[in-house]
């Protein structure tokens, strides 16, 4: 039965001609760079349905056109439980996939199901045979406790985002800019979406994410039971991205206890639903120290949150959205997570979008959907920090770009 299993999820064995018929990715150069790097392991985290699978499928047809023969990898999704069996007994695993002599690849997708994932991989990699192994998983909280302790000093992680906005366009030939960005502004950019050129269907894609979320993720994984209280906080967050996160105001407003909707806010960032973002401060007095903002990962789930797919001129959170779409481009363009990314603010609420520290030094964005004027608020940086460069972001920045 495993066997059987292993080869339906392996058709590149049986069929010399089988074809991936898949998109690349701007990550993809970084994997492959790291799939010939010295250190053994090499994980992909992030969302379900953001790619992590097709990417893994990429790097084996790139292992296939550069001479890897198909006997020499191995492939496991372990949705299917029936292959944790395989994963129960070292031996024979290593017997299985004949771990002896040729270097092999083995890439296990969401090993996050393993109930030791971290305590495997690294028994595996240190026997010290010539094998490169390969994993993704869906869940920081599960990865760091089960996997992260064990791999320190054997891995190397990237974390796999939505699809960025040059992606999207490539993704949707032949498309404008403007249409691509008003897209992405309502529907998201998970791949699958994208692909869809309806907008019912694009609809109906981002709920059967959402619905695999709740049931895999939350309540398989993380066993939370009141599904109903994290729903009315997910809203209660999609109506404040870009927004200072009161846990207080918060819990009183959806009715849970203080620790229940901490609890909940970290297991949405863990599963990469949002993600928080920190103030930028250094000597002055009135600078926000502490408090985040919010922000999705996915406007397409914001979007369905609060159950609003209305076209852009209808509505009256364009800019928030437009911020948003902002904050995930300056995530996509840090694959290396080398970017140091903040927003300033002060106590009498003079604010800045968003602070970006890296090598180059410090860059001030503010991100405005109709106005094209510079703000007050980078005289006032300048006052305090005359070395950081400043930006405005709008439209044209991103659909007409110089």
């Amino acid at each position: 039965m495993i066997r059987e299993i292993f080869l339906l999820q392996n058709p590149w064995r049986a069929q010399a001609d089988f074809t991936f018929n898949l998109r690349n990715r701007n990550i993809f150069p970084l994997l492959t760079q790291a799939l010939s790097s010295p250190k053994k392991i090499l994980g992909l985290i992030g969302s379900r349905q953001v790619g992590k699978s097709s990417l893994i499928f990429l790097l084996i047809q790139h292992l296939l056109e550069h001479g890897t023969e198909s006997r020499n990898i191995f492939y496991f999704n372990l949705d299917d439980l029936k292959l944790h069996e395989l994963f129960d007994n070292m031996p024979d695993f290593i017997d299985f996939t004949g771990a002896k002599n040729e270097k092999i690849f083995i890439f296990i997708d969401e090993v996050q199901r393993l109930e030791n994932p971290g305590l495997f991989l690294k028994a595996l990699y240190d026997l010290g045979l010539n094998i490169k192994i390969i994993y993704s998983g869906s869940s920081q909280l599960e990865i760091k406790s089960k996997l992260r302790e064990h791999l320190v000093g054997r891995a190397r992680q990237f974390e796999i985002q939505r699809l960025s906005f040059e992606e999207y366009i490539n993704f949707n030939q032949p498309i404008t800019r403007q249409e691509a960005l008003e897209e992405i502004m309502l529907y998201g950019s998970y791949p699958g979406v994208a692909l869809e050129k309806e907008k019912l269907e694009k609809k109906l894609s981002i709920k059967d994410i959402y619905q695999s979320y709740i049931e895999k993720d939350l309540v398989d994984f993380l066993q939370v039971t009141n599904i109903s209280s994290f729903n009315t906080l997910l809203g209660l967050l999609a109506n404040q991205i870009g927004n200072l996160l009161n846990i207080e105001n918060l819990s009183k407003t959806a009715r849970i206890p203080r620790k229940e909707t901490e609890r909940f806010i970290t297991i949405l960032e863990s599963t990469f639903i949002i993600k928080r973002l920190n103030p930028f401060h250094r000597n002055y007095k009135k600078e926000i120290t502490k408090t985040p903002k919010i922000f999705f990962l996915d406007l397409g789930l914001r979007n369905y949150a609060i159950n609003n797919f209305n076209p852009l001129p209808l509505r009256n959170d364009q800019g928030e959205l437009f911020e948003n779409f902002f904050f995930l481009e300056l995530l996509h363009k840090d694959y290396r997570g080398l970017n140091k990314l903040n927003y300033w603010r002060t106590t009498n609420q003079t604010e800045i979008d968003f602070i970006l520290s890296n090598e180059n030094g410090t860059e001030a964005m503010e991100v405005k959907w109709q106005k094209e004027t510079p703000p007050k608020s980078f005289k006032t940086l300048k006052k305090y920090y005359p070395e950081i460069r400043t930006t405005l972001i709008t439209q044209k920045t991103i659909t007409d770009p110089k």
